[in-house]
């Protein structure tokens, strides 16, 4: 047997580039099909469970002033704060309530039905952790979203007039 045929350093160099395996209609096909998959299945779960303010939560809300008891101290002190009230006959669990679109306030356990809840407007606060001033700029639009017994979220919005 010759040195060349078992040596190597002769034999020729493999090549590791990627072989392609789609033909350029076929990858085109597919990145089509990657794009617009995702949109049709939005535009088909839009379609059938419709947009969340179509599902109205039944509460009231109303903007008030209220003697609220202070931690320790006696008596209490007068405060703006925003009333909610629980007009239906189930309870809301997962209460978000937004005032002005920017300050947030979670509440984890449910609004129980029948039940009133008082909040001191200080209380809410913007993502940034930047408490809400009563007094400083006036409440224009409270947002209350909440679960239905559907698992639907239900929102009820309420325009205040400055």
């Amino acid at each position: 047997m010759p040195e060349s045929e078992t040596d190597p350093t002769t034999l020729p160099p493999r090549s590791i580039a990627p072989v392609a395996r789609l033909s350029p209609r076929a990858l085109t096909i597919a990145l089509l099909v990657v794009c617009i998959a995702p949109l049709a299945g939005l535009s088909l779960y839009a379609t059938l469970y419709g947009r969340a303010a179509e599902k109205s939560l039944p509460v009231e809300i109303s903007l008030d002033r209220q003697v609220m008891q202070s931690p320790g101290a006696q008596g209490g002190l007068l405060v703006d704060v925003v009333v909610i009230k629980n007009l239906a006959e189930f309870d809301i669990p997962n209460l978000t309530i937004n005032l002005n679109g920017q300050y947030f306030l979670y509440r984890d356990p449910p609004l129980e039905k029948g039940e009133t809840l008082v909040l001191p407007q200080g209380i809410f606060m913007t993502k940034a952790n930047q408490r809400f001033a009563p007094g400083r700029y006036p409440i224009t639009e409270v947002t209350i979203t909440g679960k239905l017994p559907s698992k639907a979220r239900g929102v009820t919005e309420i325009n205040f007039d400055s």
